[in-house]
């Protein structure tokens, strides 16, 4: 049996993190990682793959890169774990023992079980290049595509096969009356609907997919309201943790996740997890949160690393945040925006800043728009943002942080924010600053 020191299970970017922290931290631990499948796609550029914007050659994931930082590789997959003796078997046919083992298995599609759903030409997402690489060449070849899902995926694969692709007739079908996981605004939603619909995506809301029809190959949509037609179809409805594994060897969950405590520690004796298989709480309340994307996963995997010879690095929770493109324009959200608030029944006032990423409007500054979600006592809970520079990003990820701190408008309103007349948004009307004071200003 093959003995190492610290065994990472999944190569996602929480494994790949893992592995890259426990190098760096405690370079001299003997470290393998393990993942099912080598030659793989950076999940969040696929919708640019399969829209030809980018090549399946330029999107590989450099899962390989861990043998650089002098870690082991084995393409292998783990079927069974042995939480007594510390040992793990593969399927093909090895037995390694460890005396820590990060799990990040990550996330699998939920599955639509309707009929018809196993027709040719119906996908579910898949980050391996083949299957990128079939996917991207079904997408040139269709001239019906139904989009089954009006999440975040969904968005990005209409937006840019709209966009760069000609002659597609696009399909959006969602169950909800909310695009985009609901995760902006109502005004912000419709904008993005209009942009959406103008490239010639057809919105179908409130619509259940009840089957598909076709001879081998898909054909048509089955709806509660009817048919559409489509020679392609992508499910795109979510994913659940891929947790099998530990529910097997016994490893505590809570709502189908690993359940953790403040250090990615799990309830088995040197078992540390992290990424999309954990259960995440939100930093803005203590409650659950999906925690499902890449970002959240890399900073798990660093966490976890950490961790390896005992707690060092504290989880303080996660806050929900994401970015988009529609139209050429972004659209990025962090913290609890509208719906979320509503539905958790907070009482909030939203203040929107009309500004700028630039200044003077000579130097070619674009709209750049903020809105902030503070609660009754003052606390920043949320934002979005929106504008046609990269600035989106770093907005959100300042929002996100000052909504982690528990900021109040008095405290945003002494902030201090960097100024450069091409790249800032104008030192007399920084957008957070802003929005802080005309909080103060006006009545709950």
């Amino acid at each position: 049996m093959e003995r190492y020191d610290v065994v990472v299970v999944g190569g996602g970017p929480a494994g790949f993190n893992a592995v890259k922290t426990v190098r760096r931290l405690y370079p001299e631990r003997k470290i393998l990682l393990i993942n099912d499948r080598e030659d793989l796609q950076i999940p969040c550029a696929v919708p640019y793959v399969v829209s030809g914007v980018i090549s399946p050659e330029e999107n590989r994931y450099p899962l390989g890169k861990v043998k650089d930082m002098g870690a082991e590789l084995l393409i292998d997959r783990v079927v069974s774990l042995n939480v007594n003796d510390s040992s793990l078997f593969t399927a093909g046919g090895k037995a390694i023992s460890y005396e820590r083992l990060i799990l990040s298995t990550g996330w699998v599609p939920r599955r639509l079980n309707v009929p018809g759903a196993e027709l040719k030409n119906v996908y579910y997402i898949d980050v391996s290049t083949s299957a990128i690489s079939e996917i991207a060449q079904k997408v040139k070849e269709a001239k019906s595509i139904v989009l089954v899902g009006g999440g975040f995926i969904s968005v990005g694969f209409a937006d840019l096969i709209s966009r760069n692709m000609s002659g597609k007739r696009l399909t959006v079908v969602e169950a909800s009356n909310r695009i985009a996981s609901g995760a902006f605004s109502s005004k912000t939603l419709e904008e993005m609907e209009g942009a959406l619909k103008s490239q010639g995506v057809e919105i179908l809301k409130g619509e259940k997919v009840i089957g598909f029809e076709g001879s081998e190959t898909v054909e048509r949509v089955l709806l509660s309201s009817g048919k559409v037609e489509a020679d392609l179809v992508f499910i795109f409805i979510g994913f659940l943790p891929n947790t099998k594994l530990a529910v097997d060897a016994g490893i505590d969950t809570e709502k189908g996740f690993i359940k953790v405590d403040r250090y990615l520690r799990t309830s088995a004796d040197n078992i540390l997890a992290a990424g999309n298989c954990i259960y995440h709480t939100s930093a803005v309340d203590g409650e659950f949160t999906p925690g499902m994307v890449a970002s959240v996963s890399a900073r798990d995997g660093r966490i976890a690393g950490a961790n390896v010879s005992g707690p060092q690095v504290e989880d303080t929770g996660v806050v929900p945040a994401g970015v988009t493109e529609v139209g050429g324009k972004f659209y990025g959200f962090a913290g609890y925006t509208e719906e979320l608030l509503l539905r958790k029944g907070f009482s909030f006032k939203e203040i929107t800043v009309d500004s700028a990423d630039a200044y003077p409007m000579a130097l070619s500054a674009n709209p750049l728009t903020v809105k902030l979600y503070f609660l009754k006592n003052g606390r920043l809970v949320g934002g979005e943002v929106i504008g046609e520079s990269k600035i989106v990003s770093s907005m959100v990820d300042f929002l996100s942080n000052l909504i982690a701190a528990g900021k109040k408008p008095d405290e945003l309103l002494s902030l201090t924010t960097v100024a450069f007349p091409p790249i800032t948004p104008p030192p007399l009307l920084q957008p957070i600053q802003e929005g802080a004071l005309r909080f103060l200003k006006e009545e709950f």
